[in-house]
């Protein structure tokens, strides 16, 4: 997949994982790397995704994304402390987008997680 922008959902192999990290073959994933980064590189930098039922969105560095948003079938979390660089090869497929006000927010998680005032 060549087109690959921030704020696309998308659907990938994180296999193989390792301790803590997200585990599942596939996963959905939002790109938060910048455009011309995603260009320039086969790098790409993702958050993972997972239903907003496994963790409590009070929680430090996830952003709940609703059912609709970017193409997800049911309410998800994007879980910032597991950002992650991966390699393009691993998408699967795209599902869609989310919205300039949700990438803000995930944005603020990042920074968050990351101690970046």
């Amino acid at each position: 997949m060549t087109d690959i922008k921030r704020g696309d959902v998308l659907l990938v192999n994180l296999e193989p994982t390792r301790g803590s990290e997200q585990r599942g073959k596939s996963r959905l994933c939002l790109i938060v790397s910048p455009d011309a980064l995603n260009r320039a590189f086969r790098g790409i930098i993702v958050c993972p995704i997972t239903d907003a039922r496994h963790l409590k969105q009070s929680e430090l560095g996830l952003t709940f994304l609703p059912a609709g948003e970017g193409g997800l079938e049911k309410d998800s979390l994007a879980i910032a402390f597991q950002v992650r660089m991966i390699d393009r090869r691993r998408v699967i497929r795209r599902l869609g987008s989310v919205g300039e006000s949700f990438m803000i927010e995930v944005t603020e998680s990042l920074k968050a997680v990351l101690d970046i005032p």
